[in-house]
């Protein structure tokens, strides 16, 4: 598996110039934690999540990541969080000691990691059906703990950053990045990028996706609205586990690793700042 993972490591690394022109500097320590006991003693800055399975420590250039071995019926792509977790340090790279609202580090590494699929649009549509959307400013200085409304914050950081991408242009999140880099703040930054506010970009990302989700009400009744979606999730989920044990056994007929790879060094409390 180590072999593995640094092969797509590599890959990540590659690909994520063409996305904002920097790379997070060799080595990237990458750390696997067989249990999520190991897991959770590792981290540098304290226990994660409950529902974490990975984070990363741009301070230290590592990257921690749960074992699919150790996690029950080993239900996790560690390809799509590997590169998740890589993206954020890249990010990191490329803002030189300054910081990122938090819809944009996680929105960029979701979009790196392309992890979007069937349970994320649940997710999201859910959110818009019900007017449960969290506002974008709350998203700014970090993630709800409650693991539904931190997936509900996932799924708008993907895609309210894919929005600006995609109807801004290409190249207006590596101008947001750059001013970001400088120093600027997300509002300054942003109008510069895009000509617009976060209140306004917001509210033209919120009627997108109004267009897109307000056809479901009108072909279907709430019951079965839930239903099909309850469907599609848990079709989605049936073929991430799918795959990611497929994953797990051809892993499993590679020839036995040796020894174990390196725990993390204690850090600097400064130092010990953790993204998921």
């Amino acid at each position: 598996m180590a072999s593995f993972l640094l092969h797509k490591a590599e890959e990540t690394r590659e690909a994520i110039p063409q996305a904002i022109g920097s790379v997070p500097p060799s080595p990237c320590l990458i750390y696997l934690a067989p249990t999520w006991e190991a897991f959770q003693r590792v981290q540098p800055g304290g226990g994660p999540p409950s529902w974490s399975v990975g984070t990363a420590y741009p301070a230290q250039n590592l990257i921690i990541l749960r074992s699919p071995r150790g996690m029950r019926g080993g239900a996790m792509d560690i390809e799509e969080v590997l590169r998740h977790e890589y993206a954020h340090l890249a990010l990191a790279t490329a803002l030189k000691g300054h910081e990122a609202p938090q819809w944009l580090d996680e929105g960029f590494a979701m979009l790196q990691s392309r992890g979007w699929n069937l349970s994320w649009t649940y997710t999201l549509s859910r959110g818009v059906l019900t007017k449960g959307l969290i506002p974008l400013e709350q998203l700014s200085d970090g993630l709800p703990v409650d693991e539904r409304q931190a997936e509900l914050a996932y799924a708008q950081s993907f895609s309210f950053v894919s929005y600006i991408k995609t109807e801004l242009g290409p190249g207006t999140l590596p101008r947001l990045i750059k001013g970001l880099s400088y120093g600027l703040d997300t509002e300054t930054a942003l109008r510069q990028a895009t000509g617009l506010g976060l209140r306004e970009l917001e509210r033209r990302w919120k009627e997108n996706l109004k267009r897109r989700y307000s056809w479901i009400p009108i072909v279907t009744s709430f019951f079965s609205l839930w239903f099909l979606a309850s469907l599609l999730f848990l079709f989605s989920y049936w073929l991430k586990r799918r795959r990611a044990k497929r994953k797990l056994a051809e892993w499993e007929r590679e020839e036995a690793l040796t020894g174990h790879p390196p725990a993390p060094r204690d850090r600097t409390e400064g130092e010990n700042e953790a993204l998921t």
